[in-house]
């Protein structure tokens, strides 16, 4: 259950993105952050300890994590801001 809610993570991005909660920079800031939840989250659902099974799930995650950084929008510059 938790890994089908978890490959949901681009399309929640998506729509965060839309309603202008999250951008790019957003997402590219706090990657270092999101490694270290990712491996967090991929150890609790990893029913071994072992480093291999440990990365076979995070893998994913992370690749997961770097599609949602392709499919958010990017920040408007101040510059377009202003003129609207």
């Amino acid at each position: 259950f938790i890994m089908g809610i978890v490959f949901e993570l681009p399309l929640l991005s998506w729509l965060l993105s839309k309603l202008g909660v999250v951008n790019k920079a957003f997402f590219k800031q706090y990657r270092r952050h999101a490694v270290v939840i990712l491996l967090v989250l991929a150890a609790l659902i990893t029913p071994s300890g072992d480093p291999f099974t440990l990365m076979v799930v995070f893998l994913p995650l992370y690749i997961l994590y770097e599609l949602s950084i392709l499919v958010v929008k990017d920040a408007k510059p101040e510059e377009e801001e202003e003129k609207e």
